[in-house]
């Protein structure tokens, strides 16, 4: 576990999330990265930051290191850094985690930390092209599926270790497709105006299926393995969107009042086969390390990556469905994956001051093996 120490949450928010071609397709994520930067800082009276750590998992085309331009384009001015960061579904929360490192280690401002990702922009690849391709046919390799979607350490798509853990565990169809329905309708229900950013061609979450039935979800067919269950209803949706946060040491956050105070947070290594259960044992350790239960928790965000690995993970962790991902998650709202990370946290701080605070985790898989997890606390 890596304690936090003093660390606050001075301002958070996410654009709305467009779905896979949808209205936000051909900003790219640079563009909404900027977006989402310039609508979190439009509030004067924060505390500037001279550092950014952005995650993206997708930067293909988006030139080099995008954080920097991020910074640069959204007004942050020349003196602040930029760092791109490239974990997957980690991208953004890795971002804070290292905002919390510095932070503690003595950097002399507060720094921005988030992610965008522009799912719709990515291109396809066009491997030997540059010394010839000679006679005969080629490939033209999807970015989103060579390095977005497989795993290099086991061959397999994200969906197909899914297929594998939940085989092992025993979670059924019905089960996955039950919580999928869920997410939407609760996302449906869910008001979303205090964390929401501006953006002049979206206002709203493009992705939430409030009209879904039980019947529809189990039409579809399975994606990976014929007799397998996770499907296009079940699984996250591809997405576009961007996220950010404001941390700061109560020495730097002026006459502000936080959002959030960050307690701690953990990260683990396990079988990348086994990644789907990576929030498992990160938040196990995480709360081991910080003494408290699943109780004392009011509310959680489990990234939604799959209805049946949240299944799994709740089953394993034993909890509370009413306090799990309150406000829908990856299936409804989608999944920008280098914004993931910074986007459940955003949620989870929002939804617990709606309810009068108390405290949160906010926790993923991700593809390779990993896990992460983050406590915070909203007074």
């Amino acid at each position: 576990m890596m304690p936090a120490g003093d660390l606050f949450v001075l301002a958070a928010g996410r654009l709305p999330q467009g779905r896979f071609g949808g209205a936000l397709a051909g900003e790219g994520a640079v563009r909404l990265g900027v977006t989402a930067v310039q609508g979190l800082m439009s509030d004067l009276s924060l505390p500037r930051p001279r550092r950014i750590y952005w995650g993206m998992a997708r930067s293909h085309t988006q030139g080099m290191n995008p954080a920097r331009t991020i910074a640069i384009q959204a007004g942050l001015g020349i003196e602040c850094l930029g760092t791109t960061l490239n974990m997957a579904c980690a991208s953004s929360l890795e971002a804070v985690f290292l905002a919390g490192q510095a932070l503690s280690l003595g950097f002399p401002t507060p720094i921005l930390a988030g992610g965008s990702e522009a799912m719709s922009d990515t291109p396809h690849l066009a491997p030997g092209l540059r010394w010839g391709l000679g006679f005969g046919h080629t490939q033209l390799p999807d970015v989103m599926h060579q390095d977005g979607l497989r795993c290099p350490l086991t061959g397999l798509l994200m969906g197909e270790t899914i297929e594998q853990l939940v085989a092992k565990r025993g979670i059924t169809r019905i089960e996955a497709d039950a919580y999928a329905l869920e997410s939407h309708q609760r996302a449906a229900r869910a008001n979303f105006s205090a964390e929401l950013l501006f953006h002049p061609k979206l206002n709203h979450d493009e992705c939430i299926r409030p009209k879904d039935t039980l019947s529809a979800l189990a039409g579809l067919p399975p994606v990976f393995d014929p007799s397998g269950q996770v499907t296009a209803g079940n699984a996250s949706a591809l997405s576009d969107g961007a996220a950010a946060l404001l941390i700061a040491r109560p020495d730097q956050a002026l006459d502000q009042r936080p959002l959030a105070r960050i307690l701690g947070w953990s990260e683990v290594g396990l079988d990348p086969m086994d990644m789907g259960e990576g929030p498992v044992l990160a938040v196990q350790k995480l709360l081991a390390e910080t003494s408290r239960s699943v109780q004392d928790i009011a509310l959680w965000e489990l990234n939604e990556a799959f209805g049946a690995q949240v299944v799994c993970c709740a089953r394993q962790l034993g909890l509370p469905m009413d306090r799990l991902n309150v406000a829908g998650g990856g299936i409804s709202l989608g999944h920008p994956i280098g914004a993931s990370g910074a986007r459940i946290l955003v949620t989870l701080i929002h939804q617990l001051r709606a309810r009068g605070g108390g405290l949160g985790i906010a926790t993923l898989g991700i593809g390779g093996g990993i896990g992460q997890a983050l406590l915070l606390e909203v007074s």
